[in-house]
């Protein structure tokens, strides 16, 4: 299930146009979905920073499972598709090669060295990564190398990596999980593995590094190509004031279902709210094309990164009901976690604090 740009917006954007008001299951018919209108749409930095490192050693030449092309090629082409359409917010950003023959001495080769993002120059550097790997995979000393780029950054970085988790053993480098932790502990930074690893070994490697923090994440690759939504909110994220609405007709095309509450500091679904996700999974059932973008939000009570993680818990709770319940693929349901940010209450009021504390629900993907 392969989303275009514009559908990212579009489902992403319906995310924080649901509110508690909405109806526990609501029909969207064709008619709304062609004429709504947004009067005020802000997109939101949720960093400041991205580096991709990119791998170009000789296991890239192998296919993605299930799929007709080589790691290499589909990384350089979700790269420059999802380049094309990415908004400047003011970020400064890296690309960088960490597995060549040229850095066996431990330091990258910048092919975007760290600046100004800027969407044509950034492309052209695109274009310059190669079409085939070769060379050992040196993951140890790419995370050795990052260590010296991120230190001089400003804000919170986000780093894409995409690896198989293989590497090449170096004597004096640290293995990655600490310099990952070492670098975690001194920066404001994210680690999204974008993964083509097969081996279990190399699975874990980079599990473990995944939990350097509550914000870092393994993506598949293979699951990446079929739903680039995996990313949605790394960078930014869509914040829409005002709509306009219309007239229903006759065609569905969607569905809106109700925020999903959540107790203080709890994570477990109420018993109110299940009926409504039973709608939801019996329309799933239904609509064999049609996916689910579940996100998980925080109220600004505790410390700001445990709050991050209680909103993953918050989202992957509504996902692992669904997928036990229904037997729905765990593929249709994309879960994102935002902790404190894009509050729809006031947080200083109890009133305000329950209604922030919450899963918002967007499907999409109806014929």
């Amino acid at each position: 299930m392969k989303k275009s740009a514009s559908t990212i917006f579009t489902l992403v954007g319906l995310l924080f146009l649901c509110t508690a008001t909405t109806q526990a299951f609501q029909v969207i018919t064709q008619d709304i979905v062609k004429r709504e209108m947004v009067t005020k749409t802000d997109l939101i930095k949720t960093a400041d920073n991205f580096i991709v490192l990119f791998d170009t050693s000789g296991s890239t030449n192998e296919m993605v499972p299930g799929k007709n092309v080589t790691k290499i090629a589909a990384t350089k082409a979700l790269l420059k598709e999802r380049n094309e359409w990415f908004p400047d917010l003011g970020y400064q950003a890296g690309l960088y090669i960490y597995t060549s023959n040229e850095t066996l001495s431990g330091t990258f080769k910048a092919i975007y060295p760290m600046q100004a993002y800027d969407r044509d120059r950034f492309g052209a550097a695109i274009d310059q990564l190669p079409e085939k790997g070769q060379g050992p995979t040196m993951v140890q000393s790419g995370f050795h190398a990052l260590r010296k780029v991120v230190s001089g950054l400003r804000g919170k970085t986000v780093v894409f990596i995409y690896t198989d988790g293989s590497g090449t053993v170096m004597r004096n480098f640290k293995q990655p999980i600490q310099i990952a932790q070492e670098i975690a502990k001194d920066n404001d930074i994210c680690f999204y593995l974008i993964s083509s690893a097969n081996d279990a070994d190399n699975k874990r490697l980079l599990a473990s590094v995944a939990k350097v923090n509550a914000c870092s994440r393994v993506i598949p690759l293979a699951t990446f190509i079929d739903n680039p939504l995996y990313l949605a909110g790394a960078l930014f994220t869509v914040k829409t004031s005002s709509y306009e609405r219309l007239t229903p007709v006759t065609k569905v095309v969607g569905v809106q279902t109700e925020d999903v509450l959540f107790d203080f500091n709890g994570a477990e679904i109420r018993s109110e709210y299940t009926a409504g996700i039973d709608k939801l999974g019996d329309y799933l059932l239904g609509n064999p094309d049609a996916y689910v973008v579940a996100a998980g939000f925080a109220d600004s009570t505790g410390d700001e990164e445990y709050n991050l993680a209680l909103s993953e818990r918050r989202a992957v709770a509504v996902k692992d009901y669904m997928v036990k319940k229904f037997s729905i693929g765990a593929d249709r349901i994309v879960t994102l976690w935002f902790g404190e940010i894009n509050p729809v209450a006031d947080n200083a009021t109890e009133e305000g604090r329950q209604r922030n504390r919450r899963v918002e629900i967007a499907v999409g993907g109806v014929q």
